[in-house]
């Protein structure tokens, strides 16, 4: 071409470009939204700082907060336990798009988003702020649920907004969306702005195309939307975290009959593993599965399977096998100590579900130790996270002691007991374990010494399916 067609060309290209950019900044503005998020929980927190720090107006709303408090760390103390989600809040409120409020009315009158981020067993709270909504809405919501309840729950929460705005005889509308969490804890934030799924439940398409704009900073290297109904989205959660329950229950089963053959779980882990049919995901042993929800979504995923008519035998297994498996290492001392554990002392390593959290509902750590206790046995015990959750579950409790760090809890003990794989538990110093023991013996919950290694260095050494057997 000619030369002023090339130059003609630059300049066309530059603007072309340009307008692109000016064009995707004005649908970022039109994509501002008001949002309500309601819970008191790090998935909540996490969904209002996330969504604010990405230029909307949030209002968290927590139950019984006083809106006169300023640090807000301070009555929420669990927040700490999120890495860097307390800055992200604080400068967001400080910036003015998020506002934290214990007013539920305000709450339900702010956001044309209503997210509902609540615990398992908060179901008669979103109950509460369903019937509130429909009492005060006065333009078209949209109803987010984000928490784990019963497969049909939103549908219902979504009967009852309906129901208060015919009796209102307003003509509104209440659109409904299940939106599955599956987040970690210890990764909340990155596991929100970098989702490798977001599920969708509903049969709503203005609501569906709402979400995906307000995603859309979250959702650009590829499309992780999937738009299903809002049953099979309730369905989906906790069908995920069923099979995932069912791996790890299969896991200690196999761990176990590796210790009658004398075969290492280690590396029978890497073998299966190794097959591309399964993976190495959630196939670690060890002393059951816990949490806030995981454990509890099983047993209602269980529940509502046999309320529905059907048998659900294996989830019932899965749940057998988990109760059974919180009692494996208590089995391995009480036959290593010649069923006598009275007046014994343990070591107790970790105390939270899994490491980086400070949840301590259904950890096998807390069952563990009340069966020490119970047994007359003296608990010494450390957790880089859930002590406080400890001593408010444990209270004054005769012969439990909470020590200041790992090595104090070894002063005097009889065995180490490891529970929870904190990254500060899978590197100690051997002998100084070794020093501080009455005898060198240590059961290993999470298998993360090397069996090998601990034989050489004069341990008695229990793991899960590998290492010493206990007769």
């Amino acid at each position: 071409m000619s030369p002023c067609s090339v130059e003609l060309t630059k300049f066309s290209v530059n603007a072309m470009l340009a307008m692109r950019i000016s064009f995707m900044n004005e649908m970022a503005i039109s994509m501002f939204f008001k949002l309500t998020v309601y819970g008191q929980s790090l998935p909540a927190a996490v969904t209002a700082a996330c969504l604010a720090d990405n230029g909307n107006h949030v209002l968290w709303v927590i139950e019984g907060f006083d809106d006169g408090v300023d640090d807000l760390v301070l009555v929420c103390p669990w927040l700490e336990a999120e890495p860097g989600l307390v800055a992200l809040l604080e400068a967001n409120i400080l910036s003015g798009r998020l506002v934290v409020t214990g007013d539920i009315e305000q709450g339900v009158t702010s956001g044309s988003l209503q997210y509902l981020v609540l615990n398992s067993d908060e179901y008669p709270l979103a109950e509460k702020i369903a019937t509130a909504l429909g009492e005060l809405m006065e333009a078209d919501k949209t109803l987010i649920n984000r928490s784990i309840f019963p497969v049909g729950s939103s549908e219902i929460l979504q009967t009852k907004v309906l129901a208060q705005l015919q009796s209102r005889g307003v003509v509104l509308h209440c659109a409904l969306v299940v939106e599955p969490d599956f987040r970690v804890e210890g990764r909340l934030i990155t596991d929100f702005t970098r989702p490798d799924r977001i599920v969708l439940g509903s049969t709503d398409q203005l609501a569906i195309s709402q979400l995906r704009d307000l995603y859309s900073p979250f959702n650009r290297q590829r499309d992780v939307v999937m738009v299903m109904s809002p049953r099979s989205a309730e369905l989906t959660k906790y069908s995920v975290n069923a099979m995932l329950a069912t791996r790890i229950s299969f896991m200690n089963e196999v761990a176990e009959v590796a210790e009658y053959f004398g075969a290492d779980i280690e590396e029978v882990r890497l073998g299966m593993g190794s097959d591309s049919r399964i993976g190495y995901e959630y196939l670690y042993p060890g002393t059951g599965f816990g949490g806030p929800n995981f454990a509890d979504d099983v047993a209602t995923f269980s529940k509502t399977v046999q309320e529905a008519g059907c048998e659900g035998r294996l989830l019932e297994s899965v749940l057998d096998i988990n109760t059974s498996q919180r009692e494996v290492l208590f089995r391995k001392a009480w036959r290593h100590f010649k069923m006598n554990l009275k007046g014994r002392t343990f070591a107790v390593w970790g105390l939270s579900y899994k490491p980086n959290s400070e949840g301590i509902r259904n950890a096998p750590s807390i069952h563990l130790t009340t069966l020490l206790l119970d047994q007359g046995c003296a608990v010494q015990v450390f957790d880089p996270a859930a002590m406080t959750k400890a001593k408010e579950y444990f209270g004054e409790r005769d012969g439990l002691d909470f020590c200041e760090n790992p090595e104090a809890c070894l002063k005097g003990a009889d065995a180490l007991v490891v529970m929870t794989e904190w990254k500060t538990f899978w590197t100690p110093n051997f002998d100084l374990i070794k020093a501080e023991l009455k005898q060198p013996v240590i059961f290993d919950g999470r298998n993360l010494y090397d069996p090998a290694l601990m034989e050489r260095l004069g341990f008695t050494y229990y793991g899960i399916g590998r290492g010493a057997s206990v007769p």
